[in-house]
């Protein structure tokens, strides 16, 4: 066999990949939770985060799709005796990172009732890729000044892709 041939085939290879069209991006979906902390779980979030990831090597996330629902309770299904109404709503928010640089946040609020949402992180930003996207849910009050508090933040990484 000629050395030549192989690196022919190679050659031919690489011109497939590289013509425009034939790279497509690829997409992981990822659920996430996160809650108020408190003892009655008075604010939750919960959903799917879309992770769409660029078409260029090493694949760096190019947006972040969310979609799920914040709630705050009590809700109109829940037994009375479960959480009464505080005067608090519940935010939900979302934070996608790129290192330690923040690139985009959006947040929802409900009170004693339930949100969905849908929007995406990211997708105005082609400078940086999202590694990270931190959820948390904070209660605020309603009708007064704050004090307001916040359950722990979760972290959601990047999936790495195979």
């Amino acid at each position: 066999m000629h050395p030549i041939r192989p690196l022919g085939v190679l050659a031919a290879a690489l011109v497939v990949l590289a013509l425009p069209g034939s790279a497509h991006a690829a997409s992981i979906t990822q659920q996430f939770a996160a809650d108020s902390g408190d003892a009655c779980h008075y604010g939750t979030t919960s959903g799917t985060l879309g992770w769409t990831y660029g078409t260029t090597s090493p694949l760096p996330v190019s947006s972040v799709a969310v979609k799920g629902q914040v709630s705050d309770r009590p809700l109109p299904t829940d037994p009375a005796a479960i959480c009464t109404s505080d005067g608090y709503s519940s935010t939900a928010t979302f934070t996608a990172y790129a290192g330690s640089v923040e690139i985009e946040q959006q947040s929802r609020t409900a009170d004693n009732g339930t949100v969905s949402f849908e929007f995406t992180l990211g997708k105005s930003t082609a400078a940086a890729a999202v590694d990270r996207v931190v959820v948390q849910v904070c209660r605020n009050p309603v009708r007064t000044l704050p004090p307001s508090y916040c359950g722990k933040a979760v972290t959601y990484l990047a999936p790495p892709i195979a």
